[in-house]
């Protein structure tokens, strides 16, 4: 499986799948291939990632003809499940914050408005049956704290985002979670908006008519302090994701408004 139907919609890489005993699956996501071998013994889980982080592959096979590769990057063996258990990929969202930085940063002048679509690598939770197995990014971001200091802020995830205006020049990509983020910069001063913390461990994630990855819409209101903001994360998918459905819950439960250091710290 690997075009869009006639109406658009691409196949699904998520869920529960069939693999009889004896048989191979694999599923190309973005940089990612997961290969799964349904053994009488055991479930065999090999990953690799041979792609660019930004490629847009979704190849899926289930079950295919294809041989066991030898030059996997990562083998995982599973003992124990019961002869009819079936697998499941379940998509989440990376388990810290996600610090985007514009390639090209720009000002959001006082009492300004803006919307961002930025995109977030997805996390694949592998299931046997009910149980978690394991989980793994579609590719490794590299570490990052955002802080005033080395003792306030936290570790995060680093992204480069070309922080779209405008949706359709967001490229899409079957591994990547897209979230509208407005800023409202209500400060008398401008905010230079040169990295951007988005705290993706509480939100969901959600799947359009195409299956096309969202996370609701996000709000950030900037007060006085330069880098802190209230932030509001809206109850259900966003507008632009036309008929989505809820398809994965955020790591961390907690109220929908709250206060974060949001936007680019002195220390880095």
């Amino acid at each position: 499986m690997t075009d869009k139907d006639k109406t658009g919609k691409r196949p699904t890489w998520w869920g529960r799948w069939s693999l009889p005993q004896g048989r191979i699956g694999r599923w190309s996501v973005g940089p990612l291939d997961i290969w799964l071998e349904h053994t009488p013994a055991e479930w065999r889980l090999g990953l690799d990632r041979p792609r660019d982080a930004a490629d847009a592959t979704l190849d899926i096979e289930v079950p295919t003809d294809a041989e066991w590769p030898e030059s996997l990057s990562e083998r995982l063996r599973f003992a124990g499940a019961t002869g009819d258990t079936q697998p499941e990929l379940r998509i989440a969202l990376a388990d810290r914050p996600m610090v985007s930085r514009p390639e090209n940063p720009f000002y959001v002048p006082a009492q300004g408005r803006v919307t961002l679509f930025l995109s977030s690598p997805a996390w694949v939770q592998f299931y046997l049956g009910d149980a978690r197995a394991h989980e793994f990014p579609v590719y490794v971001p590299s570490d990052t704290w955002f802080g005033p200091s080395t003792v306030e802020g936290e570790l995060c995830y680093a992204t480069r985002t070309q922080a779209r205006l405008a949706l359709e020049d967001v490229p899409e990509r079957p591994h990547r979670v897209v979230t509208p983020l407005t800023i409202h910069n209500k400060a008398l001063d401008a905010l230079f908006l040169e990295r951007v913390n988005l705290p993706v461990p509480r939100l969901p994630v959600y799947a359009d008519r195409h299956n096309r990855l969202w996370t609701p819409a996000v709000r950030m209101e900037r007060e006085e302090d330069k880098d802190m903001a209230a932030m509001k994360i809206d109850a259900g998918p966003p507008a632009e994701a036309e008929g989505a459905e809820r398809i994965a819950e955020p790591r961390e439960v907690g109220g929908r408004h709250v206060m974060v250091r949001a936007f680019s710290a002195l220390f880095q």
